[in-house]
């Protein structure tokens, strides 16, 4: 009895020693937040940033139409990485509704920093009036060691 309980203590030693180990740092996520905010609109964006595969995930997006003004409010994400700067697809306040949200990711290779805009859009023309860009979201993890 008494190895079959110093067997059992011994593995449970082992495991907070070697399940660590396993549970590699590179995919860990870590993240970051940006808010954009107007009398206008408002829009916030927070970004897990995961490696191993490299992704943005989750990505957690909020947009607010705050006036009546002939105008909709998008918001898109725009990235800076191995596959250069790019822009992403606009999404934007349904009519008739002054917020929406949405919950997505990104796969596209090591990125560098993320940030946003969240635009004035012509509900008639589609057209874009002005944006307002957040702050730069920088990736928080180094790969200088990569």
């Amino acid at each position: 009895m008494r190895l079959k309980s110093s067997l059992v203590a011994t593995a449970a030693a082992l495991a907070t020693v070697v399940i660590p180990l396993i549970a590699s740092p590179a995919a860990a996520a870590s993240g970051t937040e940006e808010t954009v905010s107007t009398n206008s609109y408002y829009g916030r964006m927070v970004i897990g940033w995961r490696i191993n595969p490299y992704r943005l995930d989750p990505i957690q997006i909020v947009a607010q139409d705050r006036a009546s003004d002939g105008y909709v409010v998008g918001i898109r994400l725009i990235t800076n990485g191995e596959s250069g700067h790019k822009v992403w697809k606009m999404r934007t306040v349904p009519s008739g509704q002054t917020s929406a949200s949405w919950s997505t990711y990104l796969e596209a290779g090591w990125i560098d920093n993320a940030y946003f805009e969240v635009c004035k859009i012509g509900a008639s023309s589609g057209v874009i009036a002005s944006c307002e860009a957040s702050g730069v979201m920088n990736n928080p993890f180094d790969d200088s060691s990569m």
